[in-house]
């Protein structure tokens, strides 16, 4: 059994991260890329593999937030967690929704149980940090995403074998560079969701016709107390 994290750009015109861990949770493969035939030739050897991807990949509302998330976020907002409202208006194009046609058609479902949408956040906060947002994103100055990078890469270190995924050191980067840490981070917190959740306990939202979330339950233990 294979384990594929994905955190795609939205507009399909920025980088799409892919990292492929076996079941021993060490990564085997990557790709970073805008490039679709790129990103799909990367998965195509991993017809065993269950897949987390960082994005809604089913959208039929035309306004305001899916169904399944607005369930999340009974769960989660108590915890200062939001997410982004994904709609028809607001994203008349959306290339996730892209992607997942192109998986789709290579065998990965919802309906197969093979592949899910997860939220990086959500297993950050239940799995490594106390049920407390990280701050690691590129909104915040560069010097606190370079902490919070590090320190998200550390606690990703305890779990999964990473290899030589990332050259030189995330506190002297900046720009594409740090961005491109950020995005594999990401990746990999997307394929330890899915390994996360297929081991042990955790939240399903929504449903095959609309898309399926998992999130590891705020009850699952703490690797790390900060």
């Amino acid at each position: 059994m294979y384990y594929i994290g994905i955190d795609p750009s939205w507009s399909g015109k920025n980088y799409t991260a892919v990292v492929i861990c076996d079941d021993a949770l060490q990564v085997i493969d990557t790709c970073y890329t805008n490039d679709i035939k790129k990103i799909i030739s990367a998965i195509v050897p991993f017809n065993d593999a269950v897949i987390g991807i960082d994005a809604p990949l089913i959208i039929q509302n035309t306004t305001g937030h899916r169904r399944h998330e607005i369930e999340f976020l009974r769960v989660f907002s108590r915890f200062g967690l939001g997410l982004h409202a994904v709609n028809k208006k607001r994203y008349p194009y959306f290339f996730p929704e892209v992607l997942y046609k192109e998986l789709h058609a290579l065998g990965f479902s919802f309906n197969n149980n093979n592949i899910f949408e997860v939220y990086p956040h959500a297993t950050i906060m239940t799995c490594f940090n106390n049920m407390k947002l990280l701050q690691y994103k590129s909104k915040y100055g560069v010097t606190m995403r370079r902490e919070n990078n590090e320190k998200l890469y550390n606690y990703l270190a305890t779990v999964i074998r990473c290899g030589d995924l990332f050259t030189g050191t995330i506190a002297q980067a900046k720009g594409k560079q740090l961005k491109k840490y950020e995005d594999f981070l990401d990746a990999l917190v997307c394929a330890y969701t899915v390994y996360y959740c297929m081991h042990k306990s955790c939240y399903s939202f929504g449903d095959a016709e609309n898309g399926i979330l998992l999130v590891p339950s705020p009850e699952c233990r703490k690797v790390v107390d900060t």
